[in-house]
């Protein structure tokens, strides 16, 4: 055989093998890209200031109790913090912390539910949501929520034990420097 026979049957395989690839598995393909852009189109819609595009998010979340409904839920409930409606926003992230696996991500929703929930003035149940959080990989963030709520609450000394535990155990030189001028106001105000 010649090389350009050669050549040319493997080409004709190869092309052969693409072909049957793609008849066999498109819908595995299509599929997760059909997910991605419904979320992609969705998104869109929480910024729109019609109410009736967020009653299709809404849907669109109880539809979705995957990654893309929790992450269309966090856009959601931001929108409607932004409108002072903190009820709802509580309500978006509440329900999605049933069927959301990821343990970084019922993190970070418990963590917009304890900011809303400080939003409400109700600081005792922002603690408990934060004492749910037991990764101690987010140690830092929970300390600091907790001792802005007990500055909230004047209860200084608590304040600053939990600003200096989350001191201490941060990384980023940037939220080190936050923590340590919320820690020297609140001793100038003493």
């Amino acid at each position: 055989m010649s090389k350009i026979k050669i050549i040319f049957l493997i080409l004709f395989f190869l092309i052969i093998g693409f072909i049957l690839f793609y008849w066999k598995y498109p819908f595995v393909i299509n599929e997760k890209n059909s997910e991605f852009l419904k979320y992609e189109k969705i998104t869109k819609k929480i910024n729109k200031k019609n109410p009736k595009s967020l009653d299709e998010v809404e849907n669109f979340i109880l539809k979705n109790q995957n990654v893309y409904g929790t992450l269309t839920a966090l856009s959601l409930a931001k929108k409607y913090v932004l409108y002072k409606n903190f009820d709802k926003a509580y309500i978006q992230l509440k329900n999605s912390l049933k069927y959301t696996k990821e343990e970084n991500l019922k993190n970070i929703l418990k963590l917009n539910m304890a900011k809303i929930q400080i939003q409400k003035n109700k600081n005792k149940e922002a603690i408990n949501i934060l004492k749910t959080i037991h990764n101690h990989n987010w140690d830092n963030i929970t300390e600091n929520i907790k001792g802005d709520i007990f500055a909230i609450e004047n209860n200084k000394k608590q304040a600053l034990e939990c600003w200096k535990k989350s001191f201490l155990i941060e990384d980023s030189n940037a939220s080190k420097e936050i923590i340590n001028m919320k820690i020297n106001e609140l001793k100038k105000s003493k």
